[in-house]
């Protein structure tokens, strides 16, 4: 598989809905798989500073925003 570029990037955000990202709460945390978590742990800080990086398109931060909504809610 080749690495994808800024413009394959871009078009796959830009195409993506993101407010049918929406957390679900409650029973969703049941569902944390044991791997996802320690890994996400890891890498939060890394997907906070990106989703605030301003040379990054507000759409790509905004999608950042919403998976770090997510597994916030999966991971406490």
């Amino acid at each position: 598989m080749a690495t994808p570029t800024f413009e394959d990037v871009d078009k796959h955000i830009q195409a993506a809905d993101l407010t049918a990202i929406q957390p679900a709460g409650g029973a969703a945390r049941a569902i944390a798989l044991p791997d996802i978590c320690p890994a996400y742990k890891i890498v939060r800080p890394i997907l906070v500073l990106l989703s605030n990086t301003p040379i990054i398109p507000q759409k790509w931060r905004d999608a950042i925003k919403a998976f770090i909504g997510v597994l916030d809610l999966i991971c406490p």
